[in-house]
């Protein structure tokens, strides 16, 4: 019980934790390097811009700059966030050397500067029908992935215990180390922002699963995006696993090639998640041939899940515990890591991490949040992104990363540089 209250005030002590600083670079990062010199239209010096949507209450639904809630609403509400890096007024020059310094001058604050929804949408809409407002919000999204050479757009589904300010900045400071060249946009669902009601939030968490299932289709039927990439963060999946069910589920006579294609949902990425274990497998076999790839991100030693694990009663996906499993369920596991379209990336076995009991390592350790760039940006296999693979008991596949990995790294960047260099020329030459 003492060990108990320890770990629950330490993670009440980290988790209203209000403010957000920027992560530290993912390594192998330089001012000259492969991403930042190809930034065009967004070199706005500290400023980040990057688009939401929420299934959040607003507070007052009379302003524009809205506040949101933290009850489930019917509607989905898109718009726009800036935010800051640091306090001081630096040049695009200036703010790229800093935040990719691996010893920076000072922590950088990211503060919001502007909000502003833009559309609404009730969830239950026909997909034909459309208001002049969302026309507008689509267009300018459209407009910007016609001048990106990334031509995917990336959706940030927060954790539990995370208000709308959090969850935004975490999706704006991984757009920053995009070089500026990726749309992001976070999902917002009504996390009730309080370790204490980590209840609430698998309740609300459960209650968004059409909001995000509509999202997708909205992004996929009004913009132009060549594919929707997903990352969800500890309890956000618990919105995107059973999200991607619920979309299949939704059109039981379109065939999964057909929805695959309609949807465009390209890269799912689960770092710590914090959903059940033991359904997942039932559940990936249920939407796996609607997306391009699924990774799973997990630590056996994360402390994290391991409380969630306490709090829920079963195991979670990113610390999971296979003697819940029978041996038909076993045997279901091991067939599916033997596919390329699942990869399990162990960051808590890679010795070199030290990872320890951490739960954030996606966008807190450099080799980590470089290889989850290496893949949203790239759509990289493990072995292209320099990791290795390792067979446990010689049954099943995961990923490692290796004590070259940095060496890894540079090798692939170079060869990537090249590719972005080409592919950017080849974008202008037709403008």
């Amino acid at each position: 019980m003492r060990l108990l209250l320890l770990i629950i005030g330490s993670l009440i002590i980290s988790g209203c934790q209000s403010k957000v600083y920027l992560m530290p670079s993912p390594v192998g990062m330089a001012p000259d390097g492969e991403l930042f010199t190809q930034s065009v239209d967004m070199k706005d010096g500290n400023f980040l811009y990057t688009l939401y949507a929420t299934n959040r209450t607003p507070i007052d639904t009379q302003v524009w700059s809205a506040h949101y809630s933290i009850f489930p609403d019917d509607n989905l509400r898109f718009g726009w966030t800036v935010f800051r890096i640091g306090e001081s007024v630096l040049s695009w020059e200036e703010i790229v050397a800093e935040t990719v310094s691996a010893e920076r001058s000072e922590e950088l604050l990211l503060s919001t500067e502007f909000t502003r929804e833009t559309a609404e949408r009730a969830i239950d809409s026909p997909s034909d029908q459309i208001s002049s407002l969302e026309l507008g919000y689509f267009h300018e999204i459209n407009r910007f992935l016609d001048k990106a050479w990334d031509k995917d757009i990336l959706i940030y589904v927060h954790g539990a215990n995370s208000n709308f300010y959090r969850a935004t900045a975490q999706g704006a400071q991984f757009f920053h180390f995009t070089g500026h060249n990726t749309i992001i946009m976070t999902f917002s669902w009504p996390s009730a922002e309080n370790l204490l009601r980590y209840k609430t939030d698998v309740l609300h968490a459960r209650k968004t699963i059409p909001a995000f299932a509509a999202l997708i289709e909205t992004l996929a039927a009004r913009t132009e995006a060549r594919n929707i990439n997903i990352l969800a963060y500890s309890a956000g999946a618990q919105v995107v696993a059973p999200g991607l069910v619920y979309l299949r589920e939704l059109y039981p006579d379109e065939s999964a090639e057909d929805l695959k294609k309609r949807l465009r949902i390209g890269e799912v990425y689960l770092a710590a998640p914090d959903t059940s274990f033991k359904p997942f497998i039932e559940r990936y076999l249920k939407f796996k041939g609607i997306v391009e790839r699924t990774t799973i991100n997990l630590n056996r030693n994360d402390s994290v899940l391991r409380f969630s694990a306490m709090q829920n009663g079963f195991s979670r996906l990113g610390r999971p515990d296979v003697s819940e499993l029978n041996e038909s369920e076993t045997q279901a596991m091991l067939e599916v890591m033997k596919s390329p379209s699942l990869n399990i990336l162990d960051v808590g076995e890679s010795a070199p991490l030290n990872l320890g009991k951490a739960h954030d390592s996606w966008y807190n350790h450099p080799w980590v949040s470089r290889d989850a760039l290496m893949l949203l940006l790239f759509n990289l296999d493990p072995l292209e992104r320099g990791l290795e693979e390792h067979w446990e008991n010689g049954r099943a596949k995961t990923y490692r990363f290796p004590e070259d990995y940095e060496a890894n790294i540079a090798r692939i960047t170079k060869n990537k540089r090249e590719f972005i260099e080409v592919r950017a020329k080849t974008k202008h030459s037709h403008q």
